[in-house]
């Protein structure tokens, strides 16, 4: 009987991981990128350098290789074209409208505003004098938000009327479409929920609290499982969770959604259709909850059953490193810390690269995951890896 073939659509550092997954479950897999240095491709029965956009390119060859499935791991840009391929050779997986819904955050918010759920009150904008108009109905501070870009790309906090005119041009260049958001600030603990919905049966695997450091861009550096809040309170956030995933129509999908958890409740930052960035999906939420969601998902889009949904409360911590901008020199303590019981950790730069000002998620130096039999042993093992690795930096400049 021969493997099924899947078509993996999209093969960087974020999706490595579930490609060898899926091969270990047996499926063929063909992968597509378009750089031909994507670790994933590597990793795949057969690889093409085609653009993770180019919908025709990937069809032609899902076609000619007559592929079972097709799907892509823990990235929103590569959605379009595997909805392409999945309704033009009948496949299983995501449908179409939840898919739209969760890469316009304007969208998001008419659907939960219509469903009567918890969210901050908000506009789209398009020009500076309009972004004025809303800024004084709903009152400083505001977030403001690209319409159609995905994790923090663009988001800035304005705590002031002066900023305003920048900000919104800064957020407008980061917008494909020419649309921003501007949503009042909410106050309160930002967490991270992570599921999966199968057959629009919404199962909610992990959540965890995140940190931004203070700053304009507010650039997470840590999320922590579980979250540290009252079980009524992640009673609440799962409840709502599960209506906002009703309201978008969602179906077959991993999920990666972000909550704030204010004074008056939960309320929604948005939700997205896809497993979580970086190790998120295809590490952390495994070892966080005990379910392999990267094994099932891959067998959900390939037509063949998926394990029961379960989840376990695991303590597990992923947190980047983020130490002042300049000059990498050197890194101290690096090989002491991968030796440590529960810890894995990495670097995405070397010697000699300029560390960027964290502004996006693209601009953290490193990171770490840390596991323990609850959530203090791991956040405590994190806190000893931030302690022996030490960052040498000298001003780019110098």
């Amino acid at each position: 009987m021969r493997s099924k073939k899947l078509l993996v659509i999209g093969a960087g550092l974020a999706q490595a991981d579930a490609i060898r997954r899926a091969k270990e479950l047996g499926y063929h897999i063909l992968a597509s990128d378009g750089s031909a240095y994507a670790e994933g491709l590597a990793l795949a029965d057969e690889s093409r350098v085609i653009d993770v956009k180019d919908a025709a390119g990937n069809l032609d060859w899902a076609r000619a290789a007559g592929v079972d499935g097709v799907l892509s791991y823990a990235s929103d840009i590569t959605l379009p074209t595997v909805q392409a391929v999945r309704e033009a050779m009948g496949l299983p997986g995501l449908s179409r409208l939840p898919m739209e819904i969760s890469l316009n955050k304007a969208e998001q918010r008419r659907r939960f505003e219509e469903a009567g759920l918890a969210q901050p009150d908000f506009e789209e904008v398009r020009t500076p004098e309009s972004a004025s108009l809303a800024a004084r109905r709903l009152g400083l501070p505001l977030v403001l938000k690209p319409v159609d870009n995905a994790g923090s790309r663009g988001v800035t906090v304005v705590e002031n009327a002066h900023e305003l005119a920048s900000s919104f041009q800064l957020v407008l260049d980061h917008s494909h479409c020419g649309s921003v958001i501007i949503e009042e600030f909410m106050d309160g603990l930002e967490l991270t929920v992570e599921g999966f919905s199968v057959r629009g049966e919404h199962h909610i695997l992990a959540v965890s609290d995140k940190f931004k450091p203070e700053g304009s861009y507010r650039v997470a550096t840590q999320l922590a499982y579980p979250a540290a809040i009252p079980a009524d309170a992640e009673m609440r956030v799962v409840e709502l969770m599960r209506a906002a995933y009703t309201a978008a129509g969602v179906d077959n999908t991993p999920t990666h959604s972000e909550v704030i958890l204010t004074r008056e409740g939960p309320k929604i930052v948005e939700i997205s259709c896809r497993g979580g960035g970086f190790y998120v999906f295809s590490r952390v939420v495994q070892a966080a909850s005990g379910y392999d969601i990267v094994g099932n998902w891959t067998r959900l889009c390939a037509g063949d059953p998926v394990e029961p949904v379960c989840s376990e409360r695991r303590g597990v911590a992923l947190r980047f490193y983020a130490p002042e901008p300049g000059r990498l020199v050197r890194v101290e303590g690096l090989e002491k810390a991968q030796a440590m019981e529960g810890v894995m950790t990495g670097l995405f730069l070397k010697p000699g690269e300029i560390i960027p000002e964290l502004k996006t998620d693209g601009s953290r130096t490193g990171w770490m995951i840390t596991r323990g039999t609850d959530r203090a042993q791991a956040v405590g093992r994190a806190d000893e890896v931030s302690r022996i690795v030490g960052f040498f930096v000298e001003k780019a400049d110098a």
